[in-house]
């Protein structure tokens, strides 16, 4: 049998997405072993998924979160100079140029919260489905950077993932409990 180590870095490494290849080189186990623990560890990984996927969310907000009050602080100094000069100087000309890249790269970091659709507590495959046309809409609107919106995707498609992994699982259940009565 092999040790709870192996077990714990094979739900961290499947919970990362990485193959049974992959994993059985770097655990050195089999790839039949890494099939088994997938069933009998697959809540585990599932839960793995999860959290990398709340912590990505996390960072990406506060990060954004943070870049939009450092524009908006600069933006407040450019403003406040701005008021305190006599727009016959030449350097005037530089503020209003910089004020005017600030206001841009401000109007770039905002996202519309009133256009996205939480998902609820007991969405459907069909909801997450949704929440990628959405996604799409807004990005054709313009409402999202492409940056913005690859990274809504990215956690969008996890979540996805994530969620037919589940229901994958249930289907596998339910046919052991068929076969099991049997």
């Amino acid at each position: 049998m092999k040790s709870n180590d192996q077990r714990a870095a094979f739900v961290l490494l499947r919970g990362k997405g990485k193959s049974y290849r992959a994993i059985s080189k770097e655990l050195n186990i089999s790839r039949t072993i890494c099939g088994l623990w997938e069933k009998e560890l697959i809540e585990q990984i599932i839960e793995h998924k999860a959290e990398q996927l709340r912590e990505l969310y996390e960072t990406y907000f506060m990060l954004k979160e943070a870049r939009i009050k450092a524009l908006g602080e600069t933006l407040n100094k450019i403003n406040t100079t701005l008021n305190e000069r006599d727009f016959t100087e030449v350097l005037t000309e530089k503020l209003l140029d910089f004020k005017l890249k600030y206001m841009e790269a401000l109007k770039n970091e905002y996202v519309e919260l009133d256009n996205v659709n939480p998902l609820q507590d007991n969405f459907q495959a069909r909801d997450i489905l949704n929440q990628m046309a959405d996604l799409l809409n807004r990005f054709r609107a313009g409402v999202v950077t492409p940056e913005q919106a690859t990274r809504e995707g990215l956690i969008i498609g996890n979540i996805l993932k994530a969620y037919g992994d589940v229901e994958l699982k249930d289907r596998l259940d339910a046919l052991e409990n068929i076969l099991r009565e049997r």
